[in-house]
């Protein structure tokens, strides 16, 4: 028992492994338009992040002004230059607050963009898988026309040695009939498939090497999720903006200062006064508005909501897991049915084959039991492509999987 548990520890890291070396192809199969508006969202988010975190810094004012006065008898001009600042300096916590709050802020955004990427390369390879999957559909289906044509024969030949009734004969062309309808609309699906696949990338489906993900541990699965960390930075974000929020009506320190260069007016032309000086100090205000409780409490609400969203989140993560991984036992069950299916036929052509030296049966039986064969091993390709459409599902948002 050791040795199984440690094999399936194997398993699971030699999947991670192969899994993390692939992640780099798996990011080219998108096209360049989509992998360029990626980029631009990355280096759009990254610039909005660090123009909040310095948000909080007051604009340096820098101002000129000329103005003429007909007051005396001739028109005097006079010019000013100004440079003025405005700076907070202690917000009560506010301005550290807003830079806590432009960086979870920054974050979330990195990780919703992250998760937009994934959805498409999700989207790639599931339009990839179903390719595959379809293929060995049509090949199935092939069969199963062959074994309708075979049937049609064996019917004609019943009924016209009078061995059976017409109804037999019909029912063998209806089958074939439907046969070739479902893989006629298989082959516009598949037609469905590539254009939509073209849509997200540049690449040929033949030249793309799909993953084979394996089964992945649940606390993993769980504490990597790309949309609970994204939840949870929600969550630091909603809070920090709660005490901006507050210190917004506390007591607000700023200093303030200007430089000024200007003409003299002509009634103090003679006077000891400086063309260019300094103003500086500070100032302390305390904003006094009729909506700060309700401001208060709305940010508290939203914190509050950002808390059951992530709750609820991670109750919807657990359950993913649990129903992919019933799915996933379903699909072994299915494709246990077919091997022993497969297995019963393998020993039912071994009989037709014996029968048919002895003249007991036909070519076309022995056929028919052979196409059947592949069919159920066909089916088990299937069943494995189903498996992998699931499992994509479980990886397709934990972090560093694809």
């Amino acid at each position: 028992m050791k040795g199984l548990r440690d094999l399936k520890k194997l398993l699971v890291l030699s999947s991670m492994t192969m899994l993390l070396l692939a992640s780099d192809e798996l990011v080219d199969v998108l096209s360049s338009n989509k992998s360029k508006l990626i980029d631009v969202q990355k280096k759009q988010t990254a610039i909005q992040t660090a123009k909040l975190e310095k948000s909080w810094i007051n604009p340096i004012r820098v101002q000129y002004a000329k103005s003429y006065s007909t007051q005396f008898d001739d028109t005097i001009g006079t010019g000013q230059f100004v440079v003025s600042v405005d700076q907070p300096i202690f917000k009560m916590g506010g301005i550290w607050e807003a830079i806590k709050y432009a960086k979870a802020l920054g974050k979330a955004n990195a990780i919703d963009i992250e998760i937009q990427k994934r959805e498409l390369i999700t989207q790639a390879l599931t339009l990839l898988y179903n390719l595959k999957k379809s293929n060995l559909q049509l090949e199935k289906f092939d069969l199963l026309v062959k074994n309708d044509e075979l049937d049609i024969l064996i019917q004609k030949q019943s009924y016209e040695a009078g061995l059976s009734n017409r109804t037999l004969y019909d029912r063998a062309l209806l089958k074939r009939n439907q046969d070739i309808t479902s893989k006629l609309e298989l082959q516009m699906q598949i037609t469905k498939l590539k254009n939509d696949f073209a849509l997200l990338s540049d690449k040929s489906p033949q030249d793309i090497r799909l993953p084979h993900f394996g089964m992945i541990d649940k606390s993993r699965y769980e504490n990597s999720q790309l949309e609970i960390q994204r939840d949870k930075l929600k969550v630091e974000e909603k809070q920090h903006n709660k005490y901006m929020t507050w210190t917004k009506y506390l007591p607000e320190v700023s200093v303030t200062g200007r430089y000024i260069n200007e003409d003299k007016n002509p009634l103090f032309v003679n006077a000891q006064i400086k063309k260019s000086y300094y103003t500086y100090g500070f100032k302390v205000s305390l904003p006094i508005n009729i909506n700060a409780y309700r401001d208060i409490q709305s940010s508290q609400i939203e914190y509050l909501n950002a808390q059951i969203s992530l709750d609820e989140q991670k109750k919807k993560v657990t359950n993913s897991y649990n129903l992919i991984k019933k799915r996933l036992k379903i699909i072994d069950q299915k494709i246990a049915l077919s091997q022993e299916d497969a297995n019963n036929y393998a020993s039912m052509l071994t009989t037709a084959q014996d029968l048919e030296k002895v003249g007991d049966s036909t070519t076309y039986d022995t056929q028919i039991v052979e196409n059947n064969l592949q069919v159920r091993q066909l089916d088990q390709d299937i069943y494995r492509y189903d498996a992998q459409l699931e499992l994509l599902n479980l990886y397709s948002k934990v972090a560093d999987a694809i």
